[in-house]
């Protein structure tokens, strides 16, 4: 008979592949990711069946992560520049404090391990963030523009908002409102 699996191992290898996709980028072994979870190589295996299903898993892991920092607080007033703020505080904030967490979204954000499936439901998690997004820009320059062109945007303005952010502890609240004025004017 099979051993119920523990939601621990299977959040601790979840963890060190994002440490390791983190530092290594995808081709962090199955064996390190074990290693560093402090379980058996073949539990990898047991709990996610292939390294792609575990890089699947953990692409939609750290987006539904990353929403839900952006949504748990979301005014509701519907006042779009507000609710943008909101949402590019809390996404640059969840980045600072996830450094880990960033750097492996964004290797595998452009892996072709990532299924259409995972990418998908993804989507689906962020689907009131990117609606923001899509409110925000609907009178602007960019209003014609594809969305996903527009949140790739978004995406690359936060990355690079993060990282200075990052560089430069004693100015973040400051380069963090430079970057949403940036947003803002490019957007709306």
């Amino acid at each position: 008979m099979a051993r119920p699996r523990s939601e621990e191992k299977r959040d601790a290898i979840l963890t060190a592949a994002m440490e390791l996709v983190a530092e290594h980028g995808l081709g962090a072994a199955t064996a390190e990711i074990a290693k560093r979870a402090k379980v058996p190589h073949g539990s990898v295996f047991t709990y996610f069946g292939t390294k792609s299903a575990l890089l699947n898993e953990l692409y939609v892991a750290l987006k539904t992560e990353l929403s839900d920092a952006i949504l748990e607080t979301m005014p509701g007033d519907g006042d779009v520049r507000a609710q943008l703020h909101h949402l590019w505080t809390s996404w640059t904030g969840w980045g600072v404090l996830n450094p880990s967490g960033r750097r492996a979204l964004a290797q595998l954000g452009v892996s072709d391990q990532i299924t259409d499936a995972s990418r998908q439901a993804a989507a689906i998690v962020a689907g009131p963030a990117v609606d923001i997004v899509r409110r925000a820009r609907s009178s602007g320059a960019l209003r014609n523009a594809p969305l996903a062109y527009v949140g790739a945007l978004v995406e690359t303005m936060a990355g690079t908002t993060i990282d200075f952010m990052i560089r430069d502890r004693d100015n973040a609240e400051s380069i963090r409102e430079a970057g949403f004025e940036a947003l803002w004017q490019a957007v709306s």
